[in-house]
């Protein structure tokens, strides 16, 4: 059930609409005794299924422990009907995204961004809370300048081995981490990886990674190493690129440890306030979230329907798929099949969709003809 303005869902009056993500709607909402305007996150039906359920809870439980100027705030959270609402500060300004795409910034507030971003991080990471999916959208500039780390839908509190659940690829493509790409554990240096790569983005006007495919981004995470900053934007200093490409690195090990470590970096980094960077034009293919805000302009196209994919919900189906495809493009194969699935409705499409990534057309051939050996029943 959508609301409409006018409603009252507990306490709160729906005042507005602020937009539509993959697991819910959000609203503009005032509370009906302090007339505080909020935020208000609604989980369509918890009947939407057990994972994006799932999500949305650790969400809420996640954002019940952060308290800290750099990150969105929860307020409140209840079930009313069959669904599940959180209620969030309202952050009025907006996405980084937008601000990217809206032409040049100046190098020294790309900078404060993203030690503000730093800031919110190390608090995060402190609870044992990897975000894993910092990207552009996902990043709230105020007004007044101030950074909110939003969408911590994705976040897991606690680091082992139980909760990071090796092998689940979640995340935006541009922006993740080769380990997050390759469905290994992550850790609290996967989100540095992620702000790294924002900053090139913020420095340079485009994504340090980039492709004319999904596979394509995903390889290049794994192994292309992206053009020195400096040889794009000739005023970067040769010390800042150094801090980016450190922040880049391609093993967890050889980037900085810990966000203090990075921010320590950035903020030793003194800049001209009136230097600007390179026109930014906009990345076409990272994906907005459904944070609370206002929108950036005028509103997006509602996402199409999803297309059912429980004929391929068999682990057993897609594994075997992974294995046949990985014999021709590598370990990559598990990233390839599994995006593939969410628009595949049966293992005909599958492998249509995922033969396009083998480079040859014998090596394709010889691909689809391990078809027949799959049926959904197995």
């Amino acid at each position: 059930m959508a609301f409409k303005v006018g409603d009252l869902v507990g306490d709160y009056e729906v005042i507005g609409t602020l937009g539509a993500g993959g697991i819910g709607q959000v609203y503009q909402v005032r509370h009906a005794i302090s007339q505080r305007i909020e935020a208000m996150k609604v989980l369509l039906s918890v009947q939407t299924g057990e994972e994006v359920a799932e999500r949305f809870l650790r969400e809420i439980r996640v954002l019940a422990s952060l308290d800290h100027p750099n990150i969105a705030a929860l307020h409140n959270a209840f079930r009313h009907s069959d669904q599940m609402i959180m209620i969030m500060e309202f952050v009025e300004g907006v996405t980084l995204r937008a601000k990217l795409s809206s032409g040049s910034i100046l190098m020294s507030q790309s900078l404060d961004y993203m030690r503000q971003v730093l800031s919110g991080l190390s608090f995060a990471h402190s609870k044992g809370i990897v975000h894993r999916d910092i990207k552009p959208s996902n990043i709230m500039v105020t007004r007044g300048e101030r950074i909110k780390l939003l969408d911590f839908g994705l976040a897991f509190q606690g680091l082992g081995s139980d909760i990071t659940r090796t092998g689940l690829i979640l995340g935006s493509l541009h922006y993740m981490s080769p380990e997050q790409v390759m469905g290994e554990r992550v850790d609290h240096r996967s989100d540095i990886y992620s702000v790294g790569v924002t900053l090139y983005q913020l420095l340079t006007g485009r994504a340090p990674i980039d492709g004319s495919s999904e596979f394509a981004i995903a390889s290049g995470h794994l192994k292309e190493t992206p053009p020195d900053p400096a040889t794009i934007n000739p005023n970067i200093s040769a010390r800042l690129s150094a801090i980016v490409m450190k922040s880049m690195a391609k093993s967890p090990n050889d980037r900085f440890q810990t966000a203090d470590q990075f921010l320590e970096e950035l903020g030793s980094v003194n800049m001209d306030e009136t230097m600007t960077l390179l026109p930014t034009p906009a990345q076409s293919r990272e994906t907005s979230g459904h944070a609370p805000r206002k929108p950036d302009a005028a509103p997006a196209p509602p996402p199409a329907p999803a297309r059912s994919t429980k004929t391929l919900s068999g682990a057993t189906v897609l594994s075997s798929v992974t294995r046949e495809l990985a014999h021709y493009i590598g370990p990559i194969a598990r990233v390839v099949v599994n995006r593939a699935a969410k628009q595949a409705c049966t293992l005909d499409e599958l492998y249509s969709l995922v033969s396009a990534e083998v480079s040859t057309d014998s090596e394709r051939k010889a691909f689809m003809a391990t078809r027949q050996k799959y049926s959904l029943e197995s």
